[in-house]
């Protein structure tokens, strides 16, 4: 079975996304073992049997595989109200969740006291009634390693998995399951639900505003892959940034208004929402640009980063050539990381003009 090559009618150089990697498209697979769809990993686009999608959402790409038409999933986005729950049933009887909860439901859950107001949200695979002791429920999220908690293992092990909880009051002391409207619950089915969670475990690459917990969760549901807390987090940061903004700083809507030498602002993390850098390269090709900057933990690194705004450029006039600013930027540096004295801003700045603000 070739999803590749059962039709030569589709193009996939689906909704501007030229992904044709093999191992970046997710099968979606039934319990029984059949094949209802798969989706690109790259835009998220996706396509289905007949079944699983209503005739006014059939999009003008169809493939054929094993006999069965599949067709592009084209729904249009019509905002928040419409892709999020509508509606979220708290769960305080947490020994009895097979009463409740049952396997496609979207639930969410406080991650801790110290992060009031963010949740994690999963997909319920199974619930199992057991006659002594709180039920048993297998979620399919984002996770820091097989029963892990998020704060016991780095980062770079995140990823989705399947993973079996004995007695989720560990987790929680309240859970939330997450409603969706009548017309999302009668086209995306809690067959197309599961289908789509054991697709995409193994996924790695978590990012908190664009690919998390939230994100799954949501596009499990609907195929939308959207996340209220991401867009809100991001929201504030543009908000965030904008409102720090420097007089000497101006706005950058266009990778190519980036040269070489050049001193800008970007987002990095919540915790850092402000970070300066040297440009070391342009690739408007692919929209990324190399970046040298100081950092508290690898000390100064050249790396790529995407052009995602809002980014900044500081103006400002200085002695030394594009070259020279380079080579500046990639010298060593006897300064340890200081928040206070010596940190990104101070780092570009004397890289560009030999001088170190006084202040942070």
């Amino acid at each position: 079975m070739d999803m590749f090559s059962s039709s030569p009618s589709t193009s996939f150089n689906h909704r501007g996304c030229d992904n044709t990697t093999r191992e970046r498209f997710k099968r979606y697979i039934t319990r029984d073992g059949a094949l209802i769809g798969f989706s690109c990993a790259v835009c998220y686009s996706e396509w289905v049997t007949d079944d699983f999608v209503s005739p006014e959402h059939r999009g003008p790409e169809m493939l054929k595989i094993d006999g069965k038409r599949l067709h592009l999933i084209d729904k249009p986005d019509e905002g928040r109200q419409s892709t999020f729950p509508t509606q979220w049933t708290s769960i305080r009887d947490l020994d009895n969740l097979a009463q409740i909860i049952t396997a496609g439901d979207h639930i969410s859950y406080q991650l801790s006291a110290l992060t009031p107001g963010l949740s994690h949200h999963a997909i319920v695979k199974s619930v199992k009634r057991r006659a002594s002791g709180p039920d048993k429920v297998t979620l399919v999220h984002w996770q820091f390693g097989q029963g892990s908690r998020m704060a016991e293992a780095p980062p770079s092990l995140v990823s989705i998995l399947e993973e079996t909880v004995d007695d989720i009051k560990k987790n929680a002391s309240v859970i939330y399951r997450c409603d969706y409207s009548d017309d999302t619950v009668s086209e995306d089915s809690r067959v197309l639900t599961l289908a789509r969670a054991n697709a995409w475990i193994g996924e790695t690459g978590y990012k908190l505003t664009q690919k998390n917990c939230e994100h799954f969760a949501v596009f499990c549901k609907t195929g939308q892959h959207r996340s209220f807390q991401g867009e809100v987090a991001t929201d504030v940061v543009s908000e965030v940034v904008r409102c720090m903004i420097n007089y000497t700083d101006e706005s950058v809507e266009d990778i190519s208004s980036l040269s070489i030498g050049d001193q800008v602002v970007m987002y990095m993390s919540l915790i850092h929402p402000r970070c300066h850098m040297i440009v070391a390269g342009v690739d408007a090709d692919t929209g990324t640009i190399n970046v040298i900057r100081f950092t508290f933990a690898r000390g100064v690194v050249e790396e790529k980063l995407k052009f995602r705004k809002p980014v900044y450029k500081v103006v400002s006039d200085s002695p030394f050539s594009s070259s020279e600013v380079i080579s500046r930027a990639r010298e060593p540096v006897r300064e340890l990381y200081n928040i206070f004295s010596f940190n990104c801003k101070h780092f570009a700045l004397r890289c560009r003009t030999d001088q170190i603000p006084s202040t942070p």
